[in-house]
């Protein structure tokens, strides 16, 4: 990153993620290279994942925040740099120069009446500072971490296939609106005893099993 060896950092921290899914500061770190490498879609999917990881990291934040202000969504800039200070429990000088940035980029923006509104996001399906809720999808088959139930998120991004589902709701936030309310995951859920059946039993499903299913496949 000293060197501005973007391409290798990249690889570097990819490598990284590979050894620890989802760990926070990698995911960050690298959307800051994605950022320097001028790949900025690339970085606010890594910002959201970190951000997601652990809401209370607030570098990931600033960089959520700078990767959206350079795909044009003031809006949702100014959000994270909004949740970045909140988090930092007021807000360094950096955060609050990021914020005020965007605020005044939206408000130039404001004066056209007919612009979209690039931060839209599905409110269902929306967790803390816009990102998709993933924990609805684990409530489904058992709820959250402890006994009995789903592991943890960290546990299960250590799966190649969950780490892609992630990644692709990460991109696409309605996509899991439209599982939760898809009657095949409900009674692949049911068939596991989660939260949409009778609660009784049931543990992690094994998802390559699971993938073996054509309808699931499919779906």
């Amino acid at each position: 990153m000293q060197k501005k060896d973007y391409a290798s950092a990249i690889d570097f921290y990819t490598k990284a993620l590979e050894i620890v899914p989802l760990n926070p500061i990698y995911l960050s770190n690298r959307a800051a290279a994605y950022s320097g490498a001028l790949k900025h879609e690339e970085a606010q999917q890594d910002a959201e994942m970190a951000v997601a990881a652990d809401p209370k990291y607030s570098k990931a934040w600033s960089r959520l925040g700078l990767a959206r202000f350079a795909l044009g969504d003031a809006k949702g800039s100014m959000e994270a740099y909004k949740q970045g200070m909140e988090a930092e429990g007021g807000g360094s000088d950096v955060m609050r120069r990021g914020y005020e940035t965007a605020k005044k980029r939206y408000e130039e923006e404001a004066g056209d009446v007919g612009a979209p509104d690039a931060s839209t996001r599905s409110a269902p399906s929306a967790g803390a500072g816009g990102m998709p809720d993933l924990s609805s999808l684990a409530s489904m088959f058992g709820g959250g971490g402890g006994g009995g139930g789903m592991p943890d998120l960290s546990q299960m991004m250590n799966n190649p296939m969950v780490r892609q589902m992630a990644q692709q709701v990460m991109q696409n936030p309605d996509m899991l609106n439209s599982m939760m309310n898809d009657p095949r995951v409900a009674q692949m859920a049911e068939r596991f005893g989660g939260g949409r059946g009778d609660g009784q039993g049931g543990g992690v499903p094994d998802l390559s099993s699971l993938m073996n299913d054509p309808s699931i496949a499919d779906m």
